[in-house]
């Protein structure tokens, strides 16, 4: 498993990549995360912080227009609390705070009204 940030646009049909006549939604995922490198720095931290939409991670969230600002707000604290658990000489600490820092960034960038219209659909995990 590999924790990932997926967008989709369910109004937009592109061809698929098997280069069969058929359409698929226009979408992208954005990485963050390996299983390892999730369960051994991410989780330890979500479950003693107690972040309850982030402990979701695995299986996954749909986010909406509604939970969007609390999992900023999760990933925000997140990111803050991290140099509190793990110092920057620890093997994975600058590859894993710059992961949270563009997953932020990416949902920061997210327009709610495309969420909530429908134009666009995201889904962590």
């Amino acid at each position: 498993m590999s924790v990932a940030l997926l967008f989709q646009f369910p109004d937009e049909l592109v061809p698929r990549f098997d280069n069969t006549d058929q359409l698929m939604t226009r979408g992208w995922l954005v990485p963050v995360s390996g299983e390892e490198s999730f369960y051994k720095y991410w989780y330890p931290v979500i479950e003693k912080e107690g972040y309850p939409w982030l402990d979701i991670i695995d299986p996954g969230l749909d986010l909406d227009a509604e939970n969007l600002p609390e999992v900023l707000n999760e990933l925000r604290q997140l990111q803050a609390a991290f140099p509190r658990y793990y110092t920057p000489d620890d093997k994975e600490y600058e590859y894993i705070t710059r992961r949270i820092a563009n997953l932020i960034a990416e949902l920061e960038a997210v327009n709610p009204d495309d969420l909530a219209s429908g134009k666009l659909e995201l889904f962590l995990g």
